[in-house]
């Protein structure tokens, strides 16, 4: 994950968009929106290239939603610290096996939360930023 971060900082620096300093919810309107826009487009490529079992349109498709999310992340100047954000949202996820090791699920197919679940805790890993948000 940090490769492909590093990539699309440098990208945004080359093309000169826009790159939090820090971690922070707040970006200007413009940026946010664009970022929104830009997510919704891949996405709904991915949609109609998976509809239509294009493989080469899905791979082009997700590499550029990932691109896309990636540059999203630099946007709030999360790219320091996503990969731990990204290992606690796994760390989450993986306990949602249940005692047998295996995965609870719903008759649709949607996996259940044993109570052994434990949810992500990212506000310890932001919580400096979170501190000075609030300040």
């Amino acid at each position: 994950m940090q490769d492909a971060l590093q990539k699309v900082l440098a990208f945004h620096q080359a093309f000169e968009a826009y790159i939090a300093p820090q971690p922070t919810a707040r970006i200007p309107e413009r940026v946010r929106e664009l970022r929104i826009r830009l997510i919704r487009e891949e996405l709904e490529e991915y949609i109609q290239a998976a509809r239509n079992q294009d493989l080469v349109a899905v791979a082009d498709a997700l590499m550029d939603l990932l691109y896309v999310v990636l540059g999203t992340i630099v946007a709030h100047g999360l790219h320091p610290v996503a990969p731990a954000l990204f290992d606690e949202v796994h760390r989450s996820n993986m306990s949602k096996l249940g005692p047998d090791g295996r995965p609870l699920r719903r008759e649709d197919g949607k996996v259940l939360k044993p109570p052994t679940f434990s949810p992500p805790d990212l506000a310890r890993i932001l919580k400096p930023w979170l501190e000075e948000a609030s300040a």
